[in-house]
């Protein structure tokens, strides 16, 4: 009997004790993610919705206005983080608006300034990125050409 209330009921009415229960590849049960909206608009853009499940966003960007990279990239997804736990967000995506708030000319500390401040804001459950997927030529090792010039 005591088993019974052990028992959890799965896809297709299996059931199954719950220290059995499936994870998903990153240790987190498909029941406790919350997973984020992407959709992707015509200019190949990423709208991604993440719900703030969790106390921090959980990501660390660089660039900025006022650095070698203009546009924010995302260069960390920490594993406490809403943004982890919602998947979407991706290490390397460029960030282009933070809540419809374009990014492009802001300097870095005024764009991670935005992202916490949206991210703390009581009246909406979610905040909703738009990012673009860094070009591969941008990331790559670019091969170098060498020109001899003859007199």
């Amino acid at each position: 009997m005591k088993d019974e209330q052990n028992l959890l009921e799965t896809e297709g009415g299996m059931r199954r004790h719950q220290s059995m229960q499936r994870l998903t590849r990153d240790g987190i049960p498909p029941e406790h993610r919350d997973p984020a909206k992407v959709v992707q608009d015509e200019e190949g853009n990423l709208r991604i919705t993440v719900k703030k499940t969790k106390p921090i966003l959980g990501i660390a960007i660089e660039g900025g206005a006022n650095t070698k990279h203009p546009l924010p990239r995302i260069i960390n997804i920490n594993e406490s983080g809403a943004a982890f736990y919602a998947g979407g967000l991706e290490v390397g995506q460029l960030i282009l608006q933070v809540d419809g708030t374009r990014v492009d000319g802001l300097q870095h500390q005024d764009v991670a300034r935005l992202i916490a401040e949206c991210y703390v804001r009581r009246d909406r459950e979610e905040i909703e990125f738009l990012v673009v997927e860094a070009k591969k030529s941008n990331t790559e090792p670019k091969p170098t050409a060498l020109i001899f010039l003859e007199a």
